[in-house]
């Protein structure tokens, strides 16, 4: 047996302990108030509620801890029934259960236990009182004429009464347990909790007043009333239940009143002793079935009342107060609040964070304005500001404002992206500085070139500049775009190598470009100041050959890699040192992609340079 198995087996061993205790305690509590509560005749009004909700939170095998409560409350407590009887009466009740489990979660598809829409309490109403507490009362009842328990001409009566009493107390006892599940992990010490505890303390309170002094009973159902109501709206559905149970209870009560005097004439003739010894109930005196039906369905009449009054109520002051948890939680989130002003009571910002922010030097609207927006800044001035947006809802008859309604917006994320704008506009300044740069180093460059052609062999001076020409008006072409294709950049390379060698140097390139990468962009010039640098600083053979490679491909962490190797070697002298183009390529990727784009120099292999330029794939530039 593994754990998880052998948890869910204690568990339902606990479910099915706690349903017996339950239907005992209730069965108990029942037998008390028949005594001293006569009017409330089915004893089971308790246990057919407790019974439900237990099967509904654990599950169908607390059926089992149904029948065993009933069975220990028959042998127990009553002692009037056959054992045959104890033993076959509480399957009555489960049968009940069990249906109205079934009606509950297998017929009515979405009803959900905790009862958090209104559906569910429509559909709770409907399916789980009626048609099983009948079915339940029809099988009791044929069980207690077998033996004449019940005289069969009680049977209609006794069946309409069973039958309601049942149904009272799953509409009064279940969402009572449903609602209160989790009573041990309700916080009692928060305010919300204090203040269900005073509230039904002083009900309680009223309620005990109500018997103690009748004299005063038109002034406390004035009082009790409104508090119940009140009750409801503030505790919201959990504090419904309770004020269901505790009007219930006082509803009962005083109809009780009304029938105790007949009823304790009844008693001095008929003692529940002798009518249990002759194993029938009396009848002559008693109140005719019919009438005692027609009391049960009253009962349950007002049980309907107050639970389709207060359990919408309750369930409307919770949603309200959902969702003004979750506006406070989104005003917390993007740091702003509503706001109210009165002629008489002056301002009230919603957000306390957001009140000790702001200045209080400065008004929140202009009175000239019906609506409009004013900035508001804060208490702090290194913090953003405030933009609080109004609208005057009432005016007096000279046109002053007497109500207004506002929302205060922090105006950090706009102050944020103006500095953005701000730093962006830096940027492309310092671009735009760097590529001025980069022109007058080339064309020092190429002018230096030029001059040494002249010198070396006039003859190819006219074909090196008009070589040179071309490729200047590409090459300043290219820093006309903010990045420009791999493809492109590297044919500008070639036609700079092609200078070199006219010069009369002897460099030979090869190019391994990927070709998911080829369309890809680089900022210009990139590359050509690398191949450039590899020109300068690379070892020439005996012959001045050279050799250069440039490569381009995707590493694994995504990001584009465009390589040039040359001959070389980079020892510790040179290491700190950088050339003038490398650090204008440097400073320019910087800008453009912050610590994302880098130039490294290296010496992978003995003798061979590489200068890497890493950047992210298809990115804009920052």
């Amino acid at each position: 047996m593994t754990a998880s198995t052998s948890t869910k087996l204690s568990a339902t061993a606990q479910g099915v302990f706690v349903t017996t205790l339950a239907q005992l305690a209730m069965g108990a509590c029942s037998q008390w108030l028949h005594h001293v509560s006569p009017h409330w005749s089915s004893s089971l009004w308790f246990g057919s509620g407790a019974a439900l909700g237990c099967v509904l939170l654990g599950g169908p095998w607390m059926l089992l801890g149904v029948y065993l409560g009933l069975i220990a409350y028959h042998f127990l407590i009553t002692g009037t029934l056959p054992v045959w009887m104890a033993l076959l009466l509480p399957l009555a009740n489960v049968a009940e259960t069990s249906l109205a489990w079934f009606l509950l979660t297998k017929v009515a598809r979405g009803f959900q236990p905790w009862m958090r829409e209104q559906r569910d309490i429509v559909i709770f109403l409907i399916a789980a009182p009626w048609i099983p507490a009948l079915v339940s009362a029809l099988t009791a009842q044929i069980l207690l004429s077998i033996p004449h328990i019940i005289p069969r001409v009680d049977f209609q009566g006794e069946l309409i009464t069973y039958a309601l009493g049942n149904a009272g107390g799953i509409i009064l006892i279940t969402p009572l347990i449903l609602l209160w599940r989790d009573i041990r992990k309700y916080d009692w010490t928060s305010p919300r909790g204090r203040q269900m505890v005073t509230f039904n303390l002083f009900t309680l309170i009223l309620i005990s007043m109500f018997f103690q002094a009748p004299a005063f009973r038109a002034i406390l159902i004035a009082l009790l009333l409104p508090q119940v109501v009140w009750g409801v709206w503030i505790n919201g559905l959990k504090g419904a239940t309770i004020s269901f149970f505790l009007l219930s209870f006082l509803f009962v009560s005083l109809k009780n009143e009304h029938e105790s005097s007949h009823y304790q004439r009844w008693l001095k003739k008929y003692s529940v002793t002798e009518s249990a010894e002759k194993g029938r109930f009396p009848s002559p005196d008693l109140p005719s079935q019919a009438l005692r039906g027609t009391r049960r369905t009253e009962e349950v009449g007002i049980l309907i009342l107050f639970c389709i009054t207060m359990f919408p109520l309750g369930l409307a002051a919770d949603t309200l107060r959902a969702k003004s948890q979750r506006d406070s939680w989104v005003m917390d989130s993007i740091d702003s609040s509503l706001w109210t002003w009165s002629a008489v009571t002056g301002y009230r910002i919603d957000q306390g964070s957001v009140s000790e922010r702001i200045s209080k030097k400065y008004a929140l609207f202009s009175g000239k304005a019906r609506t409009g927006q004013i900035k508001i800044p804060s208490k702090d001035p290194s913090k953003p500001a405030y933009l609080s947006h109004w609208r005057i809802t009432q005016v007096s008859a000279t046109g002053e404002p007497l109500e207004v309604t506002g929302l205060l917006h922090c105006l950090r994320l706009e102050e944020r992206a103006e500095k953005a704008e701000h730093h962006a506009e830096i940027s492309r300044m310092e671009v735009a500085t760097l590529r001025s740069r980069f022109n007058p180093h080339l064309l020092f460059n190429c002018l230096t070139g030029l001059r040494a052609v002249i010198q070396r062999n006039p003859s190819h001076a006219r074909d090196f500049v008009t070589r040179l020409a071309r490729f200047l008006r590409t090459a300043v072409d290219s820093q006309l775009h903010p990045l420009i294709p791999i493809e492109q950049e590297v044919a500008l390379c070639l036609q700079y190598l092609e200078l070199e060698n006219i010069r009369g140097k002897k460099i030979t390139c090869k190019t391994n470009i990927s070709r998911h990468v080829r369309n890809n962009h680089i900022p210009p010039m990139s590359i050509q100041t690398l191949v450039e640098n590899a020109v300068q600083h690379g070892h020439y053979t005996p012959k001045r050959s050279l050799w250069i490679r440039i490569s381009a491909r995707v590493r694994a962490d995504g990001k584009l890699c465009v390589s040039v190797s040359q001959p070389g070697k980079l020892n510790s002298s040179s290491e700190g040192k950088t050339s003038a183009g490398i650090a204008l390529v440097r400073h320019h990727l910087a800008l453009l992609y912050h610590s994302e784009g880098t130039v490294e120099l290296c010496e992978k292999q003995k003798g061979v340079v590489t200068a890497t330029i890493l950047v992210p794939m298809e990115r804009d530039p920052i």
